[in-house]
């Protein structure tokens, strides 16, 4: 967190410092400008001035907000006809929201998106959000996918994984509105789960929402240490799996079990992410009935709850193994 936020201290100090070299090279370069930035500051020691000897007027004065809208105007007005941008003059931040200071609130203070993003991203080694740049719904190829008729439907496999990607895109189109927050990806390996979860992930992110992706094993190992142990990063992990706007967990089913440990913390974290709203996207290799065989009643009824889950089963063959035979 210490790291992060001297990060944030730094970006803020370069670009404060960046502002007053294109103020002095623009104050420089157009004379005109510097005159209405004057004219603006000499009104407000004036305004000082007239405060100070007669306090019970009251501060409150239109004529300045309106002098200072019409300098604003002209000042961009005037940078864009010498060939600045309009917004030249102001300070740039990466977010909008907290003005990079990792914080947003007035009274109370909470982190902004952007810093749990940033804390979900650095602490996690195995978050696996690293091939998100070429696996999204930009680089999705439909031509990886076999043209050949799949069973028990009248589609190819194809045409199968089009509409699957039609459906997602829809999907985060409407994130995070959705009402069902849950999706549950069934099927056997190469079939494309883990592609288009991170295709997901990909469109969240950019919303500026956050995301933590990780593996059942890693998520349940990690979950399992900070029962045995005081680990910082562990505990971390518990408090992130509950807070990030988007849980994904991949390949469910892959995790270690511990007796009814496994059990009950999934279920914890799927009855506190339904309570609160927040979005959690599952894929698992196990079908409905192994699923039902694998955990217990009370995970399954909230993994099956159609008011709030869609689930999507994949079909087909491998295309990792078809692709090796090609």
């Amino acid at each position: 967190m210490k790291e992060i936020l001297r990060e944030y201290d730094t970006y803020r100090q370069e670009q404060q410092e960046a502002l007053k070299q294109r103020e002095m090279e623009v104050m420089s370069a157009l004379p005109e400008l510097a005159r209405l930035r004057h004219s603006l500051v000499t009104y407000l020691a004036q305004k000082a001035r007239t405060l100070i000897l007669n306090p019970d007027i009251n501060p409150a004065d239109e004529q300045e907000e309106n002098l200072a809208k019409d300098i604003s105007k002209k000042e961009k007005a005037l940078l864009m006809e010498n060939g600045y941008p309009k917004d030249y003059l102001t300070l740039h931040y990466r977010c909008p929201a907290c003005r990079d200071t990792g914080y947003v609130g007035e009274l109370v203070k909470e982190k902004c998106k952007c810093l749990i993003q940033k804390l979900v991203e650095r602490t996690y080694s195995f978050s696996e959000l690293s091939n998100l740049d070429k696996e999204n719904f930009n680089t999705f190829d439909p031509d990886v996918f076999p043209d050949t008729p799949l069973p028990e439907s009248n589609m190819t496999q194809k045409e199968y994984m089009q509409q699957m990607k039609a459906v997602l895109w829809e999907y985060q189109e409407s994130y995070p509105h959705n009402p069902r927050k849950n999706l549950l990806f069934t099927g056997k390996t190469g079939l494309g789960k883990t592609f288009l979860l991170n295709c997901l992930a990909k469109a969240i992110l950019d919303k500026g929402c956050t995301v933590l992706k990780v593996t059942s094993y890693n998520l349940f190992e990690h979950l399992f240490q900070s029962v045995i142990s005081s680990s910082g990063e562990d505990s971390l992990m518990k408090e992130s799996i509950f807070e990030v706007d988007t849980l994904i967990i991949d390949d469910l089913g892959t995790e270690t079990r511990r007796n009814n440990f496994t059990a009950e913390e999934l279920f914890n974290i799927l009855n506190e992410r339904y309570l609160n709203q927040k979005h959690t996207f599952l894929s698992t290799n196990l079908s409905l009935t192994d699923l039902r065989e694998y955990y217990s009643d009370r995970v399954t009824s909230r993994l099956f709850d159609t008011q709030n889950t869609i689930i999507l089963r994949f079909m087909g063959q491998d295309i990792r193994l078809r692709g090796k035979r090609t």
